[in-house]
């Protein structure tokens, strides 16, 4: 039912976003006929482009066909490669996941094992670097780190490649990058959860039967600790996938991101829509996916739920 209801109430925002997405692109200054035709051509073969595209239908005949393109692949097709729109994203996906997910993955793992170590010792050596650390991955732009990365690690120690996304190797740096950030807000939202639960009753309970700190940290206290990261997960992920155009500009990786820059240097109108509502159902799964792991991690959410 939890998810029903969630559904439910996603398929709004999803149309909403259909319609922004449609009628603001088609606000973006550049005729795609002109661009396509080039600079040389003639007004009757702009004119016979335009026609072709579509271009000269009323707005609401070609919304209608953006949401036919939704289920129909051969009603959505770039304007530049006169491809279906869901081949370009099919193909550059995985790159974008696989840095999203693993600079998530990494992020979460680095993040909690180091917010452990803070709240474990607090005010310590290890404490303090740490600190020092994730301000400085919160404050530094993913661009102006990943170009230092390549600087250092690829151009003067050759350990990496640059750029590209042939080999494995070149993911290395990517995902490194675009894990600093979520590794700083893991940490410290970690320690402070860890640091405010220590305190509590069930803890207390916990340390009267015997249990050691240790095992009263990581057991205990720390899956109540995980409940606000996983939170947070959901919307640094949606984050790192929305990112994606820097990240993969910085680094020369062919993904959805990097697709979105060149479709809107080229004016491709539908690669642009169809980008931009992918990362919208994204968002919307990872936001289910987030809820639902936080009632497994906290049964008070499951019995709200069964009481309404």
């Amino acid at each position: 039912m939890f998810v029903f209801k969630r559904l439910g109430s996603a398929l709004p925002t999803l149309f909403a976003v259909s319609l922004l997405v449609f009628f603001f692109v088609d606000l973006i200054p550049g005729d795609p006929a002109q661009i396509l035709a080039g600079p040389t051509a003639s007004n009757e073969e702009i004119e016979s482009i335009r026609k072709f595209l579509g271009l000269n239908e009323p707005l609401l005949t070609r919304y209608g066909q953006f949401l036919r393109g939704m289920w129909d692949p051969t009603a959505a097709t770039s304007f530049r490669t006169h491809r279906p729109v869901v081949v370009e994203l099919s193909e550059r996906l995985p790159n974008t996941l696989i840095v999203a997910i693993g600079g998530l993955a990494i992020g979460l793992i680095v993040g909690t094992i180091s917010g452990i170590v803070c709240a474990l010792r607090p005010g310590g050596i290890a404490d303090m670097v740490i600190t020092l650390l994730t301000l400085a991955g919160i404050s530094m732009p993913i661009y102006w780190l990943g170009l230092l990365c390549i600087w250092f690690f690829a151009v003067n120690l050759g350990w990496l490649p640059a750029a590209g996304a042939t080999t494995p190797a070149h993911f290395v740096l990517p995902i490194l990058v675009i894990a600093t950030r979520p590794a700083a807000m893991f940490s410290r939202l970690v320690a402070t959860s860890l640091l405010e639960a220590m305190g509590k009753d069930y803890l207390d309970t916990a340390r009267a039967k015997g249990l050691s700190e240790t095992r009263v940290l990581l057991f205990h206290a720390l899956r109540n600790s995980l409940i606000a990261a996983v939170s947070v997960a959901g919307v640094q992920f949606g984050g790192m996938l929305g990112g994606s155009v820097v990240t993969e500009t910085v680094f020369g990786i062919p993904g959805v991101g990097r697709l979105l820059v060149d479709a809107v240097s080229r004016a491709d109108y539908p690669v642009i829509q169809y980008a931009i509502l992918m990362f919208a159902f994204f968002f919307v799964f990872i936001n289910l996916a987030t809820d639902l792991i936080t009632q497994w991690l906290d049964p008070r959410t499951r019995d709200e739920e069964r009481a309404t």
